[in-house]
């Protein structure tokens, strides 16, 4: 079934969200930039980059607002800026959906691989399980055409409001530490056989 294009945005944004994806490292810093804040600086630093290429595509994914300035302080005698990841631009939107097939294998790839690292480190961690309702679960089923639809609007709208709760503990917090949590959410078609 074609996608509803009525719904969507202008076309403008599949060039967008292509040109953000034009290299490895602005998918990188989109993955580091979900749900959290953080600035070029520290994103170098945990990239183990140089602050000059992870500055260069933060400035990148700034011009197509794919991320937001939302806070600076005052260090060393310069101003460093903190973004976050603007909503639409999270990795697996359905807006990147819309982005050639080519761009999306890279995306799918750069983002399962992260989401596994996270996964690891967690374990290595011991904090996977801290929590009495850690949510940790997956499910094969079969569906058809209706199914399908029914099941991906059903993730759209939980992603939406996976959103709202972070934007509203991000105001609750008020910049002080939260608890970093990473949510997971996948549809996808498995091979035959494969459930």
């Amino acid at each position: 079934m074609p996608p509803d294009t009525n719904s969507r945005e202008p076309e403008t944004i599949d060039q967008n969200l292509v040109k953000a994806l034009a290299h490895p490292m602005r998918v990188r810093i989109l993955e580091a930039l979900q749900g959290r804040t953080a600035s070029p600086t520290e994103l170098a630093r945990e990239f183990r980059e140089s602050l000059g290429v992870v500055s260069y595509h933060t400035n990148a994914l700034l011009e197509v607002d794919c991320i937001e300035q939302v806070g600076t302080r005052p260090r060393r005698g310069t101003i460093e800026h903190f973004y976050t990841a603007r909503p639409r631009s999270f990795i697996g939107h359905q807006d990147w959906r819309r982005a050639p097939l080519s761009v999306r294998a890279g995306v799918t790839s750069e983002a399962l691989r992260t989401f596994a690292a996270k996964i690891g480190a967690a374990i290595d961690a011991d904090t996977i399980d801290n929590r009495e309702d850690t949510t940790l679960n997956w499910m094969p089923i079969t569906v058809d055409e209706q199914g399908w639809q029914e099941t991906a609007e059903i993730l759209d709208r939980a992603l939406r409001e996976l959103q709202t709760v972070a934007t509203t503990s991000r105001e609750r917090l008020g910049g002080e530490a939260g608890i970093p949590v990473v949510t997971g959410l996948a549809a996808f078609e498995s091979p035959p056989g494969g459930d």
